[in-house]
C-alpha cells in the first residue's frame, strides 16, 4: 500500500509538471520564409527591347531636307532562350520608309520608266538569326544580322556619342552605308586570349546589298572584325575590319579600315579610317571624336568627319568630297533610359563644287 501510494504521488508531480509546460510553449513556429528560400522568377518567355528617337532638324545638309520633324528610328527587338545553348533574335524598324528600285529605257528621245520593284532592304526587317553556342570562347549566329565592319557599325545607335553616325556609314544616297547595314549569312563570334581579343568573322550574301532577299550572284562577301584590349589598359581598345567579295573586277567589293578607342568614365576618344572598293570605284572616309562627361547627366562631344565617295572624280553632289564638324551635348534623364541631345552640323566642300551647309540637329531618345 505504501508503494502504491508513493507511484500515485510521483506519477501526480510528473503530470504537473508536464501540463504548465505544455500550456506556455505551443508547438514551435515555422521557419521564417527567407527570398533566398523562395525560387527565383522564371526568364521570360520573349524579351522585348526597344529604341524610339525623334528629330527634329532646322537647315540642312546635301542629303537632309529643310526644317522639319523626323522619326529616325523606332527598333522593336525580341529575343529569347530555347535551350541553355541556343537563342533567336528578331528586330524590327518602323521608322523604314519603303523604297523602289526603278529601271528605264529609251523610247525615241525620251526616257521611260521600265520597269519597278519593291527594294527589300527597306522592308522594316532588320534582323532574324539563330544564336548557338559551341564553346565558352565560340558562337555561331546564322540569319540576317549586321556585318562586322568598323567599330561604330556594330555599336548600336543608342551609345553613338553624337546624333547621327559618322558619313560613311550615314550618307547613303552618297555611296555611304559601308557599315550599320545589315544580310543574310553565317558568322563566328567570341573572346579568346583571357578575354583580351575579340573577334566576328563570317561569310555573308554582299555587303548589306541582299538584305531580306536572295543573293543574285553565285559569289560571297567574307567579312571579319577583330578588337584588341591591353592587359595593363583596359581602357584603350585597338580595332581592324574589312572583307572582300569577288567576281569579275566590275563586280568585286573590297573594305578595309581599323579603329582606337580610349574610354573611360570620364572621357571617350575614338578615331576610325574605312576605305572601300566597288568595281572600280574607291571611296574613302574617317573621322575623329572626342567626348567628355563633366557629371553622369550630361556628355558634350565633338567630332571631325571627312567621306570622299569617288576619290577619282569631283563633278558634283554624288561624288563631292565631303568635310564636316559636328559639336553638341546631351542629356541623359534618369540613368540613361531617356537621352535629350543636340548637334550642330557644319558641312563644307573643298572643291567648291557644293555649297557650304549649316544644321540644328535635335534629338529625343528613349531606350527600354
Amino acid at each position: 500500500m505504501p508503494f502504491s501510494r508513493l507511484t500515485a504521488l510521483l506519477a501526480a508531480l510528473l503530470l504537473a509538471q508536464r501540463l504548465p509546460a505544455q500550456d506556455t510553449a505551443s508547438a514551435p513556429p515555422p521557419p521564417p520564409s527567407h527570398p533566398s528560400n523562395e525560387p527565383a522568377p522564371a526568364a521570360p518567355a520573349v524579351q522585348i527591347d526597344g529604341l524610339l528617337q525623334v528629330w527634329y532638324l532646322d537647315g540642312h545638309t546635301i542629303t537632309n531636307a529643310h526644317d522639319t520633324y523626323r522619326i529616325r528610328r523606332a527598333d522593336i527587338k525580341l529575343s529569347g532562350v530555347i535551350s541553355p545553348r541556343v537563342r533567336w533574335h528578331i528586330s524590327f524598324d518602323g521608322a523604314k520608309a519603303l523604297n523602289l528600285n526603278k529601271s528605264t529605257t529609251v523610247i525615241g528621245d525620251s526616257s521611260a520608266l521600265k520597269d519597278a520593284a519593291v527594294d527589300q532592304r527597306s522592308r522594316i526587317l532588320q534582323e532574324a538569326s539563330i544564336n548557338v553556342a559551341i564553346l565558352p570562347s565560340l558562337r555561331v549566329d546564322v540569319g540576317q544580322q549586321i556585318i562586322p565592319l568598323s567599330y561604330e557599325g556594330i555599336t548600336g545607335a543608342s551609345q553613338i556619342e553624337t546624333i547621327e553616325r559618322t558619313m560613311f556609314i550615314a550618307e547613303r544616297a552618297r555611296g555611304g552605308g559601308i557599315s550599320d547595314v545589315r544580310d543574310l549569312g553565317a558568322e563566328a563570334r567570341g573572346s579568346v586570349v583571357n578575354g583580351f581579343v575579340d573577334y566576328q568573322i563570317g561569310v555573308f550574301n554582299e555587303f548589306g546589298d541582299s538584305q531580306n532577299s536572295t543573293d543574285q550572284n553565285d559569289q560571297k562577301a567574307t567579312i571579319g572584325r577583330v578588337a584588341f584590349h591591353l592587359p595593363y589598359l583596359s581602357a584603350l581598345q585597338l580595332g581592324v575590319s574589312g572583307g572582300m567579295e569577288g567576281g569579275l573586277p566590275p563586280q568585286r567589293h573590297e573594305r578595309a579600315g581599323g579603329d582606337a578607342q580610349f574610354r573611360n568614365r570620364w572621357l571617350t576618344l575614338r578615331s576610325e579610317v574605312m576605305g572601300a572598293r566597288d568595281g572600280t570605284l574607291r571611296r574613302l572616309g574617317y573621322y575623329g571624336l572626342g567626348a567628355i562627361r563633366p557629371i553622369s547627366e550630361i556628355e558634350l562631344v565633338g567630332r571631325w568627319d571627312s567621306w570622299d565617295p569617288d576619290l577619282h572624280n569631283e563633278t558634283g553632289p554624288v561624288d563631292a568630297a565631303e568635310r564636316e564638324i559636328v559639336g553638341g551635348a546631351s542629356y541623359f534623364i534618369e540613368g540613361g533610359a531617356t537621352r535629350l541631345a543636340a548637334n550642330i552640323v557644319r558641312s563644307t566642300f573643298p572643291s567648291g563644287r557644293v555649297p557650304s551647309s549649316t544644321m540644328l540637329l535635335l534629338a529625343l531618345q528613349v531606350v527600354w
